[in-house]
């Protein structure tokens, strides 16, 4: 176990999870998996995937609300190390959470990963980045809602690190029909007040006794549940479906060759 709880409060939340990285890096540098290539371990780490991990990243490993794993090098690191650590640790400020699993389980997932990873898979990429950058900042709108790298807005989620934290299959399903999946902190909520007006957002924290949103408008309001009439949950959602009506296949494509290069800085 690290022994940086003292040092973590005493920095500012970035600086600390710098250290802390570094320090856990240092300590799993030398680490080498000890059942790499082999057939049980590797049957074992396939059922772990399916239990554990096939939810995000997909049945087949193509990836779905989390990256494609058949393509290398992950972002993060292909040493076993460093995959150790991704899986036994999770990554701060992202939808990747800690697994609380076993070491000889996390070491047998590992072992199956190695057998996914197809190098070339990253070569099968459509669409021109450059022409997707103009389709996303203007007939896509999409900064309207969505930050990149600061710039935009702040209704959807921050896309800055979209490449590497989406698969190409997920996203497409994502702009094409936008209900498909909708980020944690994202969800649309309609709150009726008793002099009857509507505010539509997006809910941000509720309790028994009050909620917390953030109106189409990018405010941010509160409001005591004895002072509403109604919190609907709204079902859809407050990005529109991109059909081809309004992106072409192709148009599409170059979307998606831009959001593939938004890696995070």
């Amino acid at each position: 176990m690290l022994r940086m709880a003292s040092t973590a409060r005493a920095l500012p939340f970035s600086l600390a999870i710098a250290v802390w990285t570094a320090s856990a890096g240092a300590q799993t540098s030398e680490l080498k998996n000890p059942v790499e290539g082999q057939p049980k371990a590797i049957e074992r780490g396939d059922y772990v995937y399916k239990k554990r991990c096939s939810s995000c990243h997909g049945f087949d490993a193509r990836g779905y609300r989390a990256p494609d794993l058949t393509a290398g090098p992950y972002s993060r690191g292909t040493s076993d190390a460093q995959l150790f650590q991704v899986i036994t640790r999770g990554i701060p400020r992202t939808e990747m959470p800690a697994a609380a699993m076993d070491e000889d389980d996390a070491w047998a997932l590992i072992a199956y990963m190695r057998t996914l990873i197809v190098p070339s898979a990253q070569l099968d990429v459509r669409g021109n980045a450059d022409a997707g950058e103009r389709i996303y900042w203007g007939k896509g709108n999409c900064g309207s809602c969505h930050m990149v790298n600061g710039k935009g807005g702040r209704l959807g989620p921050d896309l800055s690190r979209i490449g590497s934290a989406r698969s190409p299959m997920a996203l497409e399903r994502e702009i094409r029909k936008p209900v498909e999946y909708i980020s944690p902190g994202y969800e649309p909520v309609t709150v009726v007040t008793h002099d009857g007006r509507r505010i539509k957002g997006l809910r941000k924290n509720e309790d028994s006794y009050s909620i917390q949103m953030m109106d189409t408008n990018e405010r941010l309001l509160t409001f005591l549940k004895t002072e509403v009439r109604e919190v609907i949950d709204e079902q859809g959602s407050l990005m529109p479906d991109y059909g081809p009506e309004k992106l072409t296949g192709s148009e599409l494509d170059d979307m998606l060759a831009y959001l593939r290069t938004l890696r995070g800085r």
